[in-house]
């Protein structure tokens, strides 16, 4: 077959596939420049799935005569002008493409009066034919309805999915848009379901109206701030998981998208406190400054890319962490009579508003200082310690558990979980004060390592160096263990070592920092007291005591807690007494 080239219509038709894949993603892009035209109102109607209608209305800045039929023509945009603007973009579309695509594959028609106009104006195209400019009786805003969607490209709709699936993931896109701004209102027909967001007074009311006054009560908020950058919103409570991630959401510059990292982040930082196969709940906002960000990475901008992947991924780590470890103790939920103790909650809704008094809220965005004192809740800070440490050790119950008491109520202690933590930051704090991260064994340590294991270590040797271990190969006698790292308790350097080895192997993102991190957490627990252990009520308390000194004394390296803890109201108001 003859090279030949191909027309423009065909070509707009295949450069729609990627843009727009079903009726959901032409929502998407309809959504997208609605929010961009500064709307604050936007009303959607959809039948048949969106292959026979889709109608977005809103009432923006609108579209000038003039631009209307620029505006349905491919690469035709007004948020950029170079391909450098790509990575500083502020809006939600940038590409030009939306409006071309969804003319090359349907019936599309924009009714349009600009902001301030005397009167609108009406355009009308189909594939590759475009009508004339008309007047319009339209008041301030955009029209555009989208009508027989796909009809000459058949095998684009064949593949676009069932109807059904595809009606939910169209209501999807709605509430996804809804909770990147909750300033909007948002009302949506979809094939007979009704979807109905008022303007919301700030995020938290946001997501109560997309899921319920339950959900919004079991968040904690997250507020980090380091260099420009700046990590805000939700996640749940220890009590609250999902069998799948679909409710974890990002926004990165107000952007809903995809970050594939995400997930493994949350799970590491909730560590043990999620049950195998959950997932929390999460509603993270991510805005950063300068050219950090990569929105031109997928078709339907549904991806980013980071220009430093791992120093970000670091801090969202750390800033979610924060909030975990900060939270104070679990908290006994309220005894009901004849039920006995019917599971734990965070202590989240119980912490008055005169504990949020760090200086920190000082610097908190306008639209979370409300939503902060509605849920009254002590958030993370580089400042902020946990106030709730026991000071009377009364018994040790179960072979595992101490019972203590302070003044603000009662404690039960898990021993081996609180022995972790104070091991773990003992490790942290013997690392940070030592200028060499090695110490030298007077007697090095034969590790009889087989040949595969000899090759494994060849190529996890540079990474287990700046760890602190220096193996070095003696001839016949075999590999020995010449250092290992400050913080390796005696007799432990060959476990430490083919620890170190195995989650070295176990990980293809693999760095020091993540070795270290599981190194130290597993050495914490292999050190820590076991059931059963013989403790005296003087060793316990010097253990509530080191545990007190600890800089996260509520959790346990793994993420599960120290303590749990019933608070003196509580306990008298089970006997219907007052303090």
């Amino acid at each position: 077959m003859a090279i030949h080239k191909l027309s423009e219509l065909v070509i707009s038709q295949i450069a729609a596939g990627e843009a727009i894949e079903n009726p959901a993603g032409v929502l998407k892009e309809l959504l997208e420049n609605s929010l961009d035209a500064d709307a604050t109102s936007l009303e959607i109607f959809i039948s048949g799935a969106g292959f026979e209608k889709i109608r977005v209305r809103d009432n923006g800045n609108g579209i000038s005569r003039e631009d209307l039929p620029l505006a349905l023509e491919s690469f035709a945009t007004s948020k950029i002008e170079t391909a450098e603007d790509i990575f500083s973009v502020a809006t939600l579309g940038f590409r030009g493409e939306a409006l071309g695509s969804i003319r090359s594959v349907s019936k599309i028609t924009i009714e349009s009066r600009e902001r301030g106009a005397e009167r609108a104006y009406k355009i009308t195209a189909r594939a590759g034919e475009t009508g004339n400019t008309e007047p319009s009786a339209f008041p301030e805003g955009t029209q555009v309805l989208v009508e027989d969607l796909f009809f000459n490209a058949p095998v684009r709709r064949e593949f676009s999915g069932q109807e059904k699936a595809l009606k939910k993931k169209l209501g999807e896109i709605v509430v996804t848009a809804a909770l990147s701004r909750h300033d909007v209102s948002f009302r949506a027909h979809i094939d007979g379901a009704e979807y109905f967001f008022p303007q919301a007074e700030n995020l938290l009311e946001r997501i109560r109206q997309a899921y319920n006054t339950e959900t919004a009560e079991s968040l904690l908020p997250v507020y980090f701030n380091r260099n420009n950058q700046i990590l805000k919103g939700y996640i749940s409570s220890f009590s609250t998981y999902k069998s799948s991630p679909a409710d974890i959401r990002l926004f990165v510059n107000g952007r809903p998208v995809q970050w594939k990292k995400l997930v493994g982040l949350l799970r590491n930082a909730y560590g043990e406190l999620l049950p195998p196969g959950r997932f929390p709940l999460a509603f993270l906002f991510f805005d950063s400054a300068g050219r950090e960000v990569d929105a031109n990475v997928h078709p339907q901008k549904k991806e980013i890319r980071f220009r430093e992947e791992d120093k970000t991924a670091v801090f969202f780590l750390e800033s979610i962490r924060n909030v975990i470890e900060n939270n104070g103790p679990l908290k006994m939920k309220n005894l009901q009579p004849g039920k006995g103790f019917s599971g734990l909650r965070s202590l989240s809704q119980s912490t008055p508003p005169e504990e949020l008094k760090f200086e920190f809220v000082k610097k908190l965005a306008e639209p979370f200082q409300e939503d902060l004192l509605k849920n009254s809740v002590v958030l993370n800070s580089e400042n902020a310690r946990p106030t709730h440490i026991p000071t009377e050790i009364h018994a040790r119950l179960f072979n595992t558990f101490i019972l203590a008491s302070s003044e603000e109520g009662l404690y039960l202690i898990d021993q081996h979980t609180a022995h972790e933590r104070i091991n773990y930051e003992r490790y942290l704090k013997s690392l940070s004060m030592e200028k060499n991260v090695e110490q030298e064994l007077v007697t090095p340590v034969a590790l009889g390592l087989s040949l595969p294991e000899q090759k494994t270590l060849q190529e996890y040797l540079p990474i287990l160096e700046k760890l602190g271990f220096r193996v070095e190969d003696m001839g016949p006698a075999g590999m020995s263990l010449l250092s290992v790292p400050v913080y390796v308790p005696p007799g432990m350097e060959e476990s430490a070592f083919r620890k170190a080895m195995a989650i070295a192997e176990g990980r293809a993102d693999v760095t020091p920092r993540i070795l270290f991190e599981q190194l130290a957490k597993d050495l914490a627990c292999w050190g820590a007291i076991k059931k059963g252990d013989p403790e005296s009520l003087a060793n316990l308390r010097e253990l509530v005591e080191q545990l007190a000194e600890c800089e996260v004394p509520t959790r346990c390296p793994h993420g599960r807690p120290t303590m749990v803890f019933l608070g003196r109201d509580e306990i008298f108001s089970l006997f219907k007494r007052h303090r």
